[in-house]
């Protein structure tokens, strides 16, 4: 017996040595998966953000960012409206019916794209305002949803559906047609047929939308009508918009009138059978950014 008790003794010392190095092992495995596990969170948020990111976006002035997608075939402008001077412009009456491109050269733009659709006169439809002063028989109805700002650069696109009286305050008013909501177009009820059918089909596209936190404009045209692309649905150019953070845009005239100038240069290629020449539209929407670099 006094050889026994030893030997259970030294079992027992043994066995809780053992017991105490396992549980410090698995304390150590718990924890380094905690860390491996945070380290991946980490990294996956942060892939997140660089995915969310436009991963070619050109600074085009300090105010002005320009990126594209879907092989250059997209073209996205991005606008800060929280800096005061920049400055939102469309087209003096006196330069009616001209290209995006003479426009552009005639203000010094930042920015251009074409406007609103037009009437046989090739006057603008909807509510259109020019420094503060609204076209001639320039009136908003349902069916046309606008972009307005006002000197400050404080812009907002009409709700759907709505008739809205002009506002003072507004320096600059271009109208649109479809509304882009949430991802998807909308046609104001009893518009006509045309109003689906064009929304629908594939075309070049040219559209303006705000973000959600009111800071910046996004201005996007699409290219189409060539042989081996057609263009975008309103559909398709409503979730872009989405994925953008914008919830509310509104489609403005497009087709061979989509037009869209940076700094004097025509940045999207026009559908095949126009070659190289430009359509003149009725009136357009520009953006000049006097922020000094």
């Amino acid at each position: 017996m006094p050889l026994i008790r030893p030997v259970f003794a030294s079992l027992k010392l043994r066995s809780s040595i053992g017991f105490k190095f396992a549980n410090t092992f698995i304390r150590v495995i718990i924890a380094s998966l905690i860390l491996v596990c945070a380290h991946l969170a980490t990294t996956a948020h942060a892939y997140a953000q660089q995915a969310t990111k436009p991963p070619s976006e050109q600074s085009i002035s300090p105010c002005v960012a320009y990126h594209t997608q879907d092989q250059g075939r997209v073209h996205i402008v991005k606008v800060d409206l929280r800096c005061p001077d920049v400055q939102i412009i469309s087209t003096p009456k006196e330069q009616r019916n001209i290209t995006t491109s003479n426009f552009a050269y005639a203000n010094k733009t930042t920015v251009a794209i074409n406007g609103a659709f037009y009437d046989e006169q090739n006057y603008p439809l909807g509510l259109n305002v020019t420094d503060g002063r609204p076209w001639t028989k320039s009136q908003d109805k349902k069916a046309y949803s606008f972009l307005a700002c006002t000197k400050q650069g404080a812009c907002h696109i009409e709700p759907f559906n709505r008739t809205t009286v002009y506002q003072t305050q507004w320096h600059t008013v271009v109208s649109g047609w479809q509304s882009l909501i949430n991802g998807q177009y909308q046609c104001a009820p009893g518009s006509p047929r045309i109003c689906h059918s064009n929304a629908r089909n594939p075309h070049p596209r040219t559209a303006v939308g705000v973000s959600d936190n009111k800071r910046y404009l996004y201005m996007m045209v699409v290219e189409g009508r060539q042989e081996n692309f057609k263009g975008y649905t309103l559909n398709q150019v409503a979730r872009v918009f989405k994925q953008l953070g914008v919830n509310q845009a509104i489609n403005l005239d497009g087709g061979g009138s989509s037009t869209l100038v940076l700094k004097n240069r025509r940045m999207n290629q026009l559908p095949s059978q126009q070659l190289f020449f430009e359509r003149n539209v009725a009136n357009h929407l520009g953006v000049i950014d006097h922020t000094p670099r």
